[in-house]
């Protein structure tokens, strides 16, 4: 069973009675715990609890979703965590003020209202599972205490600050904390920033010297066995010029994680020197069925189509030599085009960058308001967050990065191919978009997983970003829906 202590300056039993309602369980010890001295009361609700489940709810937090106790219940009974919550962060930043990044959040709350224009998400839901984080957003906590390895440190006063702290504590001891999904939670009311929040501030900043306190993501990746129906055949096609290292970290993750057995790979060095030539050639002889072609061209989309032009494949696989592939990419992409061969257009995957962040999640269009009027921007979806993905095939995005995209061959000749105006950059953008125009769906297939090794955000060339807008431009009103309306 469960208590439940809610943070009030005096009991309310309507909404007692309905978070036993909703709770999904027989039993819910409800306690109130005034708002002074909040880590004192806290402690002792912990300690008097006859359960070993307590949830601890702030003021003017209102549980909404039915079975919310049977969801703590049974995701304490199924994982070694400690501490979980519907709100949380990867990164304690210097400052300790956790809202000060959006990109290390993850968990959803809703404000004032339960109602779609008021929900909060940070990354995507992710049923079923927890995310490990640092710490939570107080709003929602739920402890086992028999994993605990602190309590609440009274020395902070006030309500602000404590609730931090007793998650880094605990987090420093060994103890897991994490977000979980599935129990909605609205936070009806705000308190304003006094002079007590100031004081526990610098108590926190005094304590913890030597912050920021940051985790690395969690990475979702399937690994089962892909089936497909035929085996057409795949041609990869690596554009390479310098950095042949991480080109043939590239090719070991082909040749290890794919399953697939009809593919060839085709390496268009550009620009290169002999000694990097000779190099990938010796590497490249203990592998099956890979080419060198030495293209004349000096640009990504020029040599991209040259080589397209040039060989002979049923499927076209763009990969940067800088991706490294972590499951069965090949297989997957090659499933999603199986089952809509008629109406597919690219089909990309996930990437994550070094740090496990996110990369991309597909291309990204948006549009915000400036005092001139509306902007048009872009860029790698999700880029730099933590959990802006999901871990399944999405059909109707706008678009796939070059980086790593599957189309079938004939389709992007017949488009007619990367526009050779592009210098270095955008090349894939406009391309995603006439697929788009051309009246096909692009596929990002989620649980398709790769890294990326290279350094940094692409820098988009203002020369291409110019013609990219004038394209966009040109056929608003049919690209708009796939335009993301953000605030500036």
């Amino acid at each position: 069973m469960i208590t439940l202590v809610y943070e009030s300056d005096q009991e309310i039993p309507v909404f007692e009675n309905k978070m036993r309602e909703l709770s999904g369980i027989e039993e819910v010890k409800c306690v109130c715990v005034s708002s002074k001295d909040l880590s004192k009361g806290f402690n002792k609700a912990l300690k008097e609890s006859a359960h070993e489940c307590i949830v601890f709810l702030r003021k003017g937090v209102t549980i909404y979703s039915e079975n919310w106790a049977r969801v703590i219940i049974d995701t304490f009974s199924i994982n070694s965590h400690g501490i979980i919550g519907t709100l949380g962060t990867l990164i304690v930043p210097k400052s300790g003020m956790l809202w000060e990044k959006e990109e290390p959040l993850c968990g959803t709350i809703w404000y004032e209202k339960y109602s779609d224009d008021c929900m909060n998400r940070f990354g995507e839901a992710f049923n079923g599972k927890i995310l490990d984080v640092i710490s939570l957003e107080g709003s929602l906590m739920a402890v086992h205490k028999d994993r605990l390895a602190s309590t609440f440190d009274e020395r902070f006063l006030a309500d602000s600050f404590f609730d931090v702290d007793f998650c880094i504590n605990n987090h420093k001891n060994g103890v897991k904390v994490g977000v979980i999904f599935g129990v909605d939670i609205v936070k009806e009311s705000f308190d304003e920033q006094d002079e007590d929040f100031e004081k526990n501030h610098k108590k926190f900043l005094d304590k913890y010297e030597d912050l920021p306190y940051r985790m690395t993501p969690q990475v979702f990746i399937d690994h089962f066995l892909v089936k497909t129906e035929r085996s057409p055949l795949v041609h990869v096609i690596i554009p390479v010029k310098d950095n042949v290292d991480e080109l043939f970290a590239c090719l070991e993750s082909i040749y290890i994680k794919t399953k697939y057995t009809n593919f060839k790979v085709t390496i268009a060095l550009y620009d290169a020197t002999v000694e990097d030539k000779a190099e990938i050639l010796t590497f490249s002889a203990g592998y099956k069925n890979l080419n060198l072609f030495e293209s004349s061209q000096h640009q990504i989309a020029k040599i991209l189509n040259h080589v397209t032009e040039e060989i002979e494949s049923d499927l076209v696989v763009f990969l940067s030599q800088h991706v490294v592939f972590e499951n069965d990419v090949i297989s997957l992409m090659v499933n999603t085009y199986l089952k809509n061969p008629e109406t597919c257009g690219s089909v990309g995957i996930r990437t994550h960058q070094k740090n496990r962040t996110v990369r991309q999640f597909g291309l990204h269009l948006f549009s915000f308001e400036t005092d001139e009027g509306s902007e048009l921007g872009l860029d790698l979806k999700g880029f730099g967050k933590a959990f802006a993905y999901k871990n399944e095939i999405v059909n109707g995005v706008m678009g796939n990065s070059i980086e790593c995209f599957l189309i079938h061959r004939d389709l992007f000749l017949n488009l007619g191919k990367f526009n050779p105006s592009y210098n270095h950059s955008l090349e894939d953008f406009e391309f995603n978009l006439k697929l788009i125009l051309s009246g096909k769906t692009n596929y990002l297939v989620g649980n398709a997983v790769g890294s990326f090794h290279g350094i940094g955000k692409p820098k988009f060339i203002p020369k291409d970003y110019l013609l990219l807008m004038d394209y966009v431009n040109d056929h608003i009103d049919s690209l708009l829906p796939y335009v993301t309306l953000v605030s500036a």
